[in-house]
């Protein structure tokens, strides 16, 4: 109890300091992403400026050249500029406002020149948000004085506002995209690794605990294991070794009909206990992998008679046998010892689990290169959500309706691992009160 209370302690203990970490994480990930949004918004008015000027620089032009009355091809891209636009860019830096203001009363301002600027900027400083238009807004009254298109109520959902004149109050008031996108995509790299991250502990921690578990669970099993064994161990020799002493030191042997009572309990106690040790060499010889497997042929037919016998006297059921070999002397290629118990596993859980009247048919036949072995019983069957279970070690499938049969869960468990190491394999059908059929397919040499 004690254990489990530690144990409870430690996984409570991990899992707040793991939501520790991921809150101390997230709000230093709001913050970067704070950072990030002011630092992508003076971005966005460095390349709305930087547009501004270079709108400027292209009214420039155009006058020039309608006063030279030539045309030529200005290029609104980045690349384009020549070292006459760095020279005029330092002049428009000191006489921004008057040049603006002057260039503006000869040519009003192109705001879809102003918008191409702005995208190629954009894409220069590497800002992936979308521009939809541009306008001129008085800041004193609020009024829209030009557009560079018509503004849709899509389009109002995020702007950004540079005031180009001051004296006038006049501002540039630029429809985007929502930036939120742009900065997530700057954060994409610390972001996937803190996603790996959190996914990696996640793991980790899930796997940790499915360990416990399983070491947890398998420790419960081991000490059942041993203290259901200690005890079925020590009650077949305690009687036996009744038996013996009432023989022996009360005279009892002195009648016929009581020698013969006290040995049969002595040899129905010895047969359990024989088969208590099987349990557990069966068990034991599952963990060797380089346990022996010495083949030979098997004839069929006075395996199960000799099995079936055997079952017969351990007990007071009556037991009906049908037995069907085709052929007759039909053989198997398999261990001696190992296919024996398999066989006699099978044959006691269909005695077991039957009630008074047990009636049991065996079949077998060859397929190709494969040796078919069926054992039906007529008893109380297995539950279709029970069958997945009913080879895993220590599984007993739950019958509250009977308390008389005693086992440990490994018959089946050993059954299955036996047979595949004769490369073969092992089904079952049942169904509750229709009984419970197991067919066996193993190799024929």
């Amino acid at each position: 109890m004690e254990a489990i209370k530690t144990i409870k302690r430690k996984f409570t203990m991990i899992i707040v300091g793991l939501l520790f970490l991921f809150l101390i994480n997230l709000f230093y990930l709001a913050g970067l992403y704070n950072t990030i949004a002011e630092e992508t918004a003076k971005s966005v008015l460095q390349c709305i400026e930087e547009s501004d000027n270079e709108e400027i620089l292209y009214r420039f032009n155009v006058i020039s050249s309608l006063s030279d009355e030539s045309t030529q091809n200005i290029s609104i891209e980045k690349s384009g500029k020549n070292l006459e636009l760095d020279i005029f860019g330092r002049l428009i830096k000191e006489l921004r406002l008057k040049i603006h203001q002057s260039i503006d009363s000869l040519i009003p301002i192109n705001l879809p020149v102003l918008d191409s600027l702005i995208v190629s900027n954009f894409k220069h400083k590497g800002i992936s948000a979308q521009v939809y238009c541009s306008e001129i807004i008085d800041l004193h009254t609020g009024n829209v004085m030009a557009s560079s298109r018509t503004v849709t109520a899509q389009m109002k959902t995020h702007f950004h506002l540079y005031e180009y004149d001051t004296e006038n109050r006049y501002a540039y008031k630029i429809y985007t995209a929502s930036m939120t996108g742009a900065v997530l995509k700057r954060m994409s790299g610390i972001l996937a690794t803190t996603f790996l991250t959190i996914v990696l502990l996640a793991y980790a921690f899930v796997y940790f605990i499915k360990t416990v578990v399983r070491q947890k669970t398998l420790e419960e099993m081991k000490r059942d294991f041993t203290n259901n064994m200690t005890h079925e161990l020590n009650t077949p020799i305690s009687v036996a070794y009744s038996a013996v002493d009432t023989l022996l030191n009360f005279k009892q042997g002195e009648s016929r009909e009581k020698s013969r009572q006290y040995l049969n309990i002595c040899i129905e106690q010895l047969s359990h206990l024989r088969d208590l040790v099987e349990h557990i060499l069966s068990m034991s010889m599952d963990r060797s992998k380089n346990l022996a497997i010495n083949k030979v042929h098997i004839e069929l037919k006075p395996l199960f008679t000799q099995i079936i016998g055997r079952q017969k006297l351990k007990t007071e059921k009556h037991i009906d046998t049908d037995i069907l070999l085709l052929p007759e002397n039909l053989t198997v290629y398999a261990d001696e010892i190992h296919f024996g118990h398999i066989i006699n596993n099978l044959i006691d859980n269909a005695i077991k689990y039957s009630l008074a009247h047990v009636k049991i048919e065996i079949k077998a036949y060859l397929d190709d290169k494969y040796c078919i072995l069926s054992i039906k019983d007529n008893g109380i069957g297995i539950n279709r959500e029970n069958q997945k279970h009913i080879f895993d070690r220590f599984y007993r499938v739950p019958h509250g309706n009977l308390h008389n049969v005693k086992g440990y869960g490994l018959g089946l468990f050993y059954v299955k691992t036996m047979i595949e190491r004769h490369d073969g394999e092992i089904t079952v059908k049942s169904a509750p009160n229709k009984g419970t059929e197991f067919i066996i397919k193993i190799p024929v040499k």
